[in-house]
């Protein structure tokens, strides 16, 4: 069992192994999933502010704002990429 800190925040992992040295089970919980949350509020007050502004934004500025939200929390490459979908 360990934990170190990483970029993004701290990264916990579990492993057991067996009497061979082979690992029978691993448990990781990354940063960004201890983020996810607050990512997931923070998001959708942006898109009440957004939405609330006089001049509704075109949908390439909503995504554009939201992906910068996204991006705040430093997510890992593969989560950065999927995280906002319109």
């Amino acid at each position: 069992m360990g934990a170190i800190e990483v970029p993004r925040g701290t990264l916990f992992h579990e492993y057991e192994i067996d009497g061979e040295g082979l690992v029978v089970s691993a448990n990781v919980i990354t940063p960004t999933a201890q983020n996810l949350a607050n990512v997931e509020r923070d998001l959708r007050s942006a898109v009440e502010r957004l939405l609330a502004e006089p001049e509704a934004p075109d949908d390439a500025r909503l995504k554009l704002s939201l992906e910068m939200v996204a991006r705040a929390y430093d997510p890992c490459i593969s989560c950065s990429v999927h995280l906002t979908r319109l």
